[in-house]
């Protein structure tokens, strides 16, 4: 039996897709976490898949999350410490090679960066309003969902409406 060596597969890269909640599944902004995972896995392919929420999310919310393959993470705190550790945990796997931040602040600048440093890629999915121009800037590579937002942002705060 002859062996073909010279074939090579292109690596996939693998990828650890972490998503603030409270500040990206907002009902004024319609974004769906199917587009969300379709749109990381044009770049790899998903080996973590995780929804940081907070203690206010709806039964039906938490139970989309999990229906859409992503596990979702319930913080008793601020979602930005477990937002946070849950990216430095997949920044310090050996089995991930891109980190997909799905976000729009400013605040999760520092978890770029030490993404960056460690040798990771780092991708960027947000929404307008509020898609921070330095987050943006600090990414490999970043991607603007369409949203379904009015004009002007609303006076409501995470995602209570669900």
């Amino acid at each position: 039996m002859k062996v073909l060596r010279s074939v090579r597969r292109k690596k996939v890269k693998q990828l650890a897709i972490i998503v603030d909640g409270p500040n990206i599944l907002r009902k004024e902004l319609g974004i769906d976490l199917e587009e969300i995972r379709r749109m990381a896995e044009e770049e790899g392919r998903a080996r973590i898949a995780i929804v940081v929420l907070d203690r206010k999310a709806p039964e039906k919310l938490v139970e989309a999350v999990v229906n859409a393959g992503f596990k979702a993470i319930i913080s008793t705190g601020k979602v930005e410490v477990d937002f946070t550790i849950a990216a430095m945990d997949a920044i310090h796997s050996d089995k991930v090679d891109s980190l997909v931040l799905v976000a729009r602040s400013a605040a999760y600048l520092p978890v770029v960066h030490r993404a960056k440093e460690e040798g990771k890629e780092v991708i960027v999915i947000g929404a307008e309003p509020g898609f921070s121009t330095a987050l943006k800037k600090s990414a490999d590579l970043y991607i603007s969902l369409p949203s379904s937002a009015p004009e002007q942002p609303s006076d409501s705060k995470g995602y209570e409406e669900y």
